[in-house]
C-alpha cells in the first residue's frame, strides 16, 4: 500500500530531478526555427522551414551576368548550407523542453492532493479500527 507520506516523497523527489534542469526562470518566446545558406559571397542566399521547405531564396542581381551553370552551383550550395543550419536549429530547440509548466504543476499536485490523501488515509483507518472493535463504520 502506497501511503501518502510516500506519495510525497516521491513527488519530491520527481521536483529535485526536473528541478536540476530547469532554468528557473521564465518562458520566454520561441523563436521561428530555420536554416540559413550562403553561397558566392553572400551573392546568394537561401532560408529554409522545418519539413523541408525553402521560405526564400535571395540572388544578387549581379549573379545573373554569369553562366548558369555556376548559378546553379551556387544556389546548389546555398540551400544544402541551409538545410544543414536548420537541421543545428531544430536539434538546438528540442534538446532541452521547458519543464517550468511541468514543475508547477507537479507543485500544485504536491501541496494540494497529498494532504487531501492523508485526510482520505486518516477517516479509513478510523473506520477500519472501527469495524475491528465491533462498532459501526
Amino acid at each position: 500500500m502506497t501511503y501518502p507520506s510516500d506519495l510525497n516523497r516521491s513527488i519530491s523527489e520527481l521536483l529535485s530531478t526536473l528541478g536540476r534542469g530547469d532554468a528557473g526562470g521564465a518562458a520566454e518566446a520561441q523563436p521561428v526555427v530555420q536554416g540559413v545558406g550562403e553561397a558566392a559571397d553572400g551573392m546568394v542566399r537561401v532560408v529554409a522551414l522545418p519539413g523541408g521547405q525553402i521560405e526564400s531564396v535571395w540572388i544578387d542581381p549581379r549573379m545573373m551576368r554569369g553562366a548558369s551553370e555556376n548559378l546553379a552551383e551556387e544556389i546548389r550550395e546555398a540551400t544544402n548550407a541551409a538545410l544543414t543550419d536548420l537541421r543545428s536549429a531544430l536539434a538546438a530547440a528540442t534538446a532541452a523542453p521547458d519543464t517550468t509548466a511541468l514543475l508547477e504543476q507537479l507543485r500544485e499536485v504536491q501541496r494540494s492532493a497529498v494532504p487531501q490523501l492523508q485526510g482520505i488515509m486518516d477517516t479509513l483507518s478510523g473506520v477500519q479500527e472501527r469495524l475491528a472493535s465491533g462498532g459501526r463504520p
